[in-house]
């Protein structure tokens, strides 16, 4: 792990406590916008994506204030992935993503999204593990609430939204149109974080179950 960096990243930058709470506040007001149209797949304007881009990264403690009044939601939405990308931010561990990328033909997709929610709290701890948090339910509430539905076409690009932000390797990321429907379950099973003991029992009961059939 990089040292004094907030969040675990990937490239030669780390993240300072002034830039995780801006990003923080970008969640707070896009699950404030999550009905936009266009979040996540626009960009709006240039300047304000931009300006919202320069306050994250100078750590700009006014930032939520500012997106308020200026309301782009659209244009933070896009400086929000765009911070993520360049800085490598690896909002999943290691360990996560392996067993995302594991040869695991038969098992259910549900199951392994448990596993790895499980693993999250093995793995991550204090701004770590808060931020993937956030920011798997943030995309959990994008694919229930956005402005298309699940019914129409919303499930199946939230994946490939977040694609580059779970696996920051464009070699990770190769091979990954399998993997979307993991990373679908990932997200509709992401409130499971906030109670422990609901994540673990679910996660029993679905390898009991699992079990039980190949028994069969």
């Amino acid at each position: 792990r990089r040292r004094n960096s907030a969040l675990e990243v990937g490239g030669r930058w780390k993240i300072t406590k002034q830039q995780y709470q801006a990003l923080l506040a970008c969640i707070d007001y896009l699950e404030q916008h999550i009905g936009v149209y266009g979040l996540f797949v626009t960009g709006g304007s240039v300047m304000h994506v931009r300006r919202i881009f320069d306050k994250i990264k100078s750590g700009c403690p006014s930032l939520l204030k500012y997106l308020r009044v200026v309301h782009a939601p659209r244009e933070c939405a896009m400086a929000f992935h765009q911070f993520l990308s360049l800085y490598q931010v690896q909002v999943l561990p290691q360990r996560c993503i392996d067993v995302v990328l594991g040869d695991v033909v038969g098992v259910p997709k549900r199951l392994i999204a448990l596993d790895v929610l499980n693993l999250l709290h093995e793995e991550y701890d204090d701004t770590r593990l808060h931020f993937a948090k956030r920011y798997l339910q943030l995309m959990r509430r994008f694919t229930l609430y956005g402005y298309l539905r699940p019914t129409e076409v919303q499930a199946v690009i939230t994946p490939y939204l977040a694609l580059p932000k779970i696996f920051p390797s464009p070699d990770l990321r190769s091979n990954m149109q399998g993997k979307s429907i993991t990373l679908l379950e990932l997200f509709l099973l992401a409130q499971l974080l906030d109670d422990p003991s609901a994540l673990s029992e679910q996660l029993h009961q679905a390898c009991a179950m699992y079990w039980q059939t190949n028994e069969d």
